[in-house]
């Protein structure tokens, strides 16, 4: 098992290399990075991880903290767990924090009108972060990165509408799956597939052997 989740890390990294900066794990704007932010967007990190970015140990990082050279290096160990593939910072072309229809276009090839006002929860003609990094927003822009030509998409699996798949939906959809594909797709053990884990490339493979 611990061979497959490597292969499938691999192939993931292969997929898309994740491009972030520090200041992408403060998803509020409030100029801290708390414990929830950090694993919304990288998964569970380990207490010593996070201890060495915290330098003053009060239980968050400050935007000193977030652009010191050791944050890239621990958003690294986590590239193949994260439920991303860009962050803000990759996107957003004249720095504001925030993405215009423009900067969306220019990075999604086919993100549409559509895609835009789905994204833009408030209504505000841009994307902040929280916007960005909401599940519903990454299935959107995670399909275009990694699987645009994919005829079945995660909103279509994802029966809750929770923009997660489970182990029961993915087998209403793909129904030869195993718990064992399952686990071989759910890289960062969670017993659910993100956006990410969906459309990379080991996942595709398993989807064309498992249709019915």
């Amino acid at each position: 098992m611990k061979l497959a989740l490597t292969l499938g890390a691999a192939l993931l990294a292969s997929s898309a290399a994740v491009a972030m900066e520090g200041i992408d794990l403060d998803i509020d704007g409030d100029g801290f990075a708390t414990k929830a932010e950090i694993t919304q967007l990288l998964g569970v990190v380990s207490r010593s991880d996070f201890n060495q970015l915290d330098g003053n140990n009060d239980g968050r990082l400050s935007g000193k903290e977030l652009a010191s050279p050791g944050v890239r290096e621990v958003i690294g160990r986590y590239e193949s767990s994260m439920s991303i593939v860009h962050g803000v910072s990759d996107v957003d072309l004249n720095g504001d924090r925030f993405l215009t229809r423009d900067e969306l276009k220019a990075q999604y090839d086919g993100f549409n009108e559509q895609d835009f006002r789905d994204l833009d929860l408030n209504n505000d003609q841009r994307i902040d972060a929280r916007e960005f990094y909401n599940p519903a927003s990454q299935a959107i822009v995670t399909r275009y990165e990694m699987a645009p030509t994919m005829d079945l998409t995660i909103q279509q699996v994802d029966m809750d509408g929770d923009y997660f798949v489970s182990y029961e939906e993915l087998k209403d959809a793909f129904p030869s799956v195993s718990q064992a594909d399952f686990n071989q797709i759910d890289l960062n053990n969670d017993n659910r597939v993100h956006s990410v884990e969906f459309y990379n490339s080991q996942a595709q493979i398993i989807f064309d052997r498992t249709k019915g």
